[in-house]
């Protein structure tokens, strides 16, 4: 499951058109797919539906970097320079070459191993195990065949699966070990995802008395799963700056956006297509604006570049609270002022 041979047999047979249709398909496990695709759905279809989504990959990707963390198991171009890096096309100046596993089940080098973790501080994106595209992939594509329901998306999700995975390797950034944890992970999360879906605290989520600073044990539930633990894996390294600022930026824009009542999903096409528009304009853009501003000013050499990280992804989140403002403003849709507990819909009350 280690072994560079698959990798660098599949990279022999590849072409310069196939590499670029492998590209873009490993791109729809990327957090901009993730992040557009979510966007569309909270704000052009259903956004107790999207938001528990949100959820859904927010922590998959937080689990799967925590994973990395504790396996910090390296990439298979780090184990064997005959391996290319054909997502980013950096050339391989790795000074080991063949030092993947010598059987199906063994490991990396021990050598490597010990070389790659000596590194000093590694970046959770130099780890390799699990696969954090196959994980999230399952759990957006998983995720949202259950909560609508539908057949098409249900027969269409393993076959974009397959395919993301088969990417990963062809590429040369994952092993076979690694889309298989990704998938044996993705699968367990998006289990439990379902479990959640069918206990009342699906429901108590979109309550707005959830969410009053008040010590309920219910309350005290959700800001512990959506603040406290967040926090506390950030402070101890365990996930990365930008996922914590995803996950942090996010859950900060809908308690806000709870606290004054959540948006009705109500409205023609065109009001539909003009909130989704404005909140890809703005999750965009802020993201840009941040990408541009920093990249001017040599972040490298502050202590503070984690935090700046952070900002890079904290920022665009909270701009779905700003987006959902705005489209209220603009009577794209009303608000949901009386109903307390709605449900995600009645197809899945009976399920």
């Amino acid at each position: 499951m280690f072994q560079t041979e698959p990798i660098l047999y599949l990279q022999s047979l590849g072409t310069e058109w196939f590499t670029f249709l492998m590209v873009l398909i490993t791109s729809m496990g990327s957090s901009a797919f993730f992040a557009s695709v979510i966007i569309v759905i909270t704000f052009g279809i259903d956004f107790r539906k999207g938001f528990l989504l949100f959820q859904l990959l927010l922590w998959t990707g937080a689990v799967t970097e925590v994973l990395k963390g504790i396996f910090a198991f390296p990439r298979p171009d780090v184990v064997d320079s005959r391996v290319l890096n054909l997502e980013n096309g950096f050339p391989n100046t790795s000074p080991f070459s063949g030092k993947g596993a010598d059987s199906f089940f063994g490991l990396p080098d021990r050598e490597v191993l010990e070389a790659f973790r000596l590194q000093g501080t590694i970046p959770h994106s130099m780890f390799g195990f699990p696969s954090g595209h196959v994980s999230t992939a399952i759990a957006l594509w998983g995720g949202t065949a259950r909560v609508f329901e539908n057949r098409a998306i249900k027969s269409l999700a393993p076959a974009v699966i397959l395919l993301i995975a088969f990417s990963r390797m062809y590429l040369g950034r994952h092993f076979l070990g690694d889309v298989l944890g990704g998938v044996t992970l993705g699968l367990i999360v998006l289990i439990v995802f379902t479990r959640f879906l069918k206990s009342p605290l699906k429901d108590d989520l979109f309550k707005k008395e959830s969410f009053e600073l008040v010590f309920r044990r219910k309350n005290l539930f959700f800001y512990s799963i959506m603040f406290v633990i967040p926090l506390l894996l950030t402070t101890s390294s365990l996930i990365s700056a930008d996922v914590a600022g995803f996950l942090l930026g996010t859950n900060t824009a809908y308690l806000l956006i709870i606290r004054k009542g959540l948006p009705e999903d109500t409205g023609g096409a065109g009001q539909r297509a003009t909130r989704v528009l404005i909140a890809l304009v703005f999750f965009g853009v802020s993201a840009l604006v941040l990408d541009v501003g920093f990249a001017t000013v040599d972040t490298a050499s502050y202590p503070e570049v984690t935090f700046i990280e952070f900002l890079k992804a904290f920022i665009p989140a909270l701009t779905i609270w700003v987006s959902a403002g705005i489209c209220t403003k603009l009577d794209l849709y009303g608000r949901d002022e009386v109903k307390e507990s709605p449900g995600i819909d009645k197809h899945l009350e009976e399920h």
